[in-house]
């Protein structure tokens, strides 16, 4: 008997030590199988087998929070960070909108579990980074449910950076006033729109009019190309 408890204990020793290079086999490996993504958008994985994983890649372009919204009808899935040294980071907050959350202790993986009522949890995750690349593993841990995971990561990025930034003069206008505006490339191909078209409304040629004292960006884009132009209208 007692050999048999001392056989068992080098199994599970040997058990273990696989386990823990797999982990660390799969972090170093994170930056080979990461897709870089952009802040905002949703990406779908499939993970139709237990251990399956889904790697990300983001750029923080400066400090700041990384929301992690996650929608999925596997019973069970594992999410974690980790820095370009393979480190998990620790989440500053977790909180489940269906199902629930448990981030646990000395790895930093946040476990997200299903309702098992409705076969479904969504919830988000939250992070507190410096400025630099990190990468996203999800991972199942489900042996029941299906094999979709549905995941926005919303962060500070040179995209939205430059997105909400305005580039360009502002015009005065008097409510009731119109005014035509014009792109170097012409009118062909371009679509207008406005950030506030209760302040101002665009057409779609181009045509400005004024409607309400306020503050609105008028943006004309034709392919990859963007234009902007503040718009500031009083009584």
């Amino acid at each position: 008997m007692t050999k048999f408890k001392k056989l068992t204990a080098i199994l599970l020793s040997a058990v273990m030590l696989v386990c823990c290079f797999a982990v660390q086999a799969g972090a170093e490996s994170i930056e080979d199988t990461a897709k870089a993504i952009t802040s905002g958008k949703t990406y779908t994985a499939k993970l139709p087998k237990c251990y399956d994983t889904a790697d990300y890649k983001i750029t923080l372009s400066k400090s700041g929070e990384l929301k992690l919204q996650v929608i999925t009808h596997m019973n069970c899935l594992h999410v974690s960070l980790y820095d370009t040294n393979g480190n998990r980071i620790k989440a500053s907050s977790h909180k489940a909108d269906t199902g629930s959350t448990y981030q646990e202790l000395f790895d930093n993986i946040v476990d997200c579990n299903w309702n098992a009522t409705v076969e479904k949890f969504s919830g988000t995750i939250t992070y507190t980074l410096k400025k630099g690349t990190y990468y996203i593993r999800l991972l199942s841990y489900s042996l029941k449910g299906t094999e979709k995971v549905s995941m926005k990561a919303t962060y500070p990025s040179s995209e939205t950076d430059s997105s909400s930034k305005i580039s360009c003069i502002t015009i005065p206008m008097k409510v009731g006033n119109t005014m035509q505006l014009s792109t170097d490339a012409g009118s062909t191909g371009i679509t207008w729109s406005s950030s506030k078209s209760s302040v101002a409304a665009v057409s779609s040629a181009g045509k400005v009019t004024a409607k309400k004292a306020g503050t609105t960006v008028i943006t004309a884009k034709s392919g990859s190309s963007t234009a902007k132009i503040q718009i500031k209208v009083t009584k």
